[in-house]
């Protein structure tokens, strides 16, 4: 049971068509009653029969073949409308040129039909309204009248009539359009299959070309998803890797420096190893801190946004990197507006900016100079730090913002990831970051911009 009330899109394309059949049938409907009360076709209907039993008449010259005439006629309308339930009235009345009444029709009674020749009249009669037709045919007169049927019958005889219509003519389209949607849902379903079938880590392509045009985009854009999970597979892999081999560097001093300590007679022997131990340490805690960051802004998600002021933000992370800067002799200054609200990620944005500004004083060299620069252009919040330093090299720039990688002109203390971080949690605000020449064409400058969200 639970089955077959589960929606199906071939389910759906039936409902679809139950619905255009049902809303055809009611315009048929309204259509063919508007029609229907028309007084213009009442009276046609009324002048036909009047018209048609004048031309019978007007070849008889012996009055009892014309009350016989005008008889039959009447007679097999009353019989028409008896086999169709039509609850009308039509009455013949049949004259001589002298006005002798020589035919009437049983259900008028006694009443005497008046019209005007020729034209369409309106009388009352056992209170009902009949339109009135008169014509002549040579020795006759003939009149008849006939009464209007009632509203509510029209409509449900229409919509009765259109019913049986609708009911025959609803499988002979069901079935070509049943056995179409069938048949285009078949690709859908073996490509169903074969993703079924593969194993949990096989992330080729389907290899499903569908002949259909409107399935080939679909194809095209699950064979996308999976290269893009490829990808993702393969970076993840190869950050997992490049993580541990450049843990096992610090991890594997500590390790040394630590059985040092433990078995190291000499005091200055134990200093020496306190010392590379405490480096070791505080290497590897820098790079556990850059993998939570990296882990964090790696997300696609952007998080809780707030309007804030940015310029005071970078204001206090320059003050919190002022020591650093002195202790490196190196000249730091900001080139902001007094105040700048932005709404964007907080944490993101502070991961951007220290990270800027440590690679900054570590790499810019003793006696530089440190410019962090702040502003709005085009509705982009704009973040810049540039220094003159040394610079890198021509062969490193396309590498730069890649993970764990490390400029050979630089020192190795870093761990490689402060760029990528920056590079991502710019993305994750939908924002870009550039390298360009530092003041001078000295050292370098590195610009972020961030688009105002909407």
């Amino acid at each position: 049971m639970l089955k077959i009330l589960r929606p199906t899109l071939v389910g759906r394309v039936v409902l679809a068509l139950m619905m255009a059949f049902f809303i055809a049938w009611m315009l048929l409907s309204a259509v063919m009653y508007i029609d229907a009360t028309d007084p213009a076709i009442g009276d046609k209907s009324i002048e036909d029969v009047g018209r048609g039993l004048a031309a019978s008449l007007a070849r008889l010259d012996n009055a009892q073949e014309a009350r016989a005439v005008a008889a039959a006629t009447s007679e097999q309308i009353e019989q028409l409308y008896r086999a169709y339930d039509i609850p009308a009235i039509m009455l013949i009345q049949l004259n001589a040129q002298d006005g002798t009444r020589l035919y009437s029709s049983p259900a008028g009674g006694p009443a005497l039909l008046r019209g005007d020749a020729g034209a369409m009249t309106t009388v009352r009669m056992g209170g009902r309204s009949f339109r009135v037709f008169k014509g002549t045919a040579g020795r006759w007169s003939v009149t008849v009248a006939g009464s209007r049927v009632a509203d509510s019958f029209l409509l449900l005889s229409i919509a009765r009539d259109l019913v049986y219509y609708l009911l025959i003519a609803f499988p002979c389209i069901l079935l070509p359009v049943w056995i179409a949607v069938s048949r285009g849902m078949r690709p859908l379903q073996q490509m169903s299959k074969r993703i079924a079938a593969r194993g949990t880590d096989d992330m080729s392509p389907t290899g499903v070309d569908p002949k259909y045009a409107e399935l080939r985009p679909l194809a095209g854009a699950l064979d996308r998803l999976l290269g893009q999970l490829r990808e993702k597979i393969a970076r993840e892999h190869g950050f997992v890797q490049d993580a541990a081999h450049e843990l096992r560097t610090p991890m594997a001093v500590i390790s040394v420096n630590a059985h040092v300590l433990a078995i190291e007679p000499e005091a200055q022997g134990r200093r020496e190893a306190q010392r590379h131990l405490d480096h070791a340490i505080a290497r590897a805690s820098h790079l556990i801190s850059q993998l939570l960051q990296l882990a964090r802004v790696d997300g696609t998600r952007i998080g809780d946004t707030s309007v804030i002021d940015v310029a005071h933000l970078v204001r206090h992370e320059l003050a919190r990197a002022a020591q650093a800067a002195m202790d490196n002799d190196i000249e730091l200054a900001l080139e902001a507006p007094e105040r700048l609200p932005f709404t964007l990620e907080v944490h993101a944005f502070q991961s951007i900016l220290a990270n800027l500004l440590d690679n900054a004083l570590r790499y810019a060299g003793a006696g530089a100079n440190v410019v962090v620069g702040l502003g709005r252009e085009d509705g982009c919040l704009t973040l810049a730090v540039a220094d003159d330093g040394p610079g890198i090299a021509q062969a490193d720039l396309a590498h730069v913002f890649e993970r764990f990688y490390r400029a050979r002109s630089h020192n190795t203390t870093g761990s490689g990831l402060g760029l990528a971080i920056v590079r991502q949690a710019a993305l994750r605000m939908d924002g870009t970051v550039a390298l360009e020449p530092g003041p001078g064409g000295r050292g370098c400058r590195f610009v972020v911009r961030i688009a105002a969200p909407r």
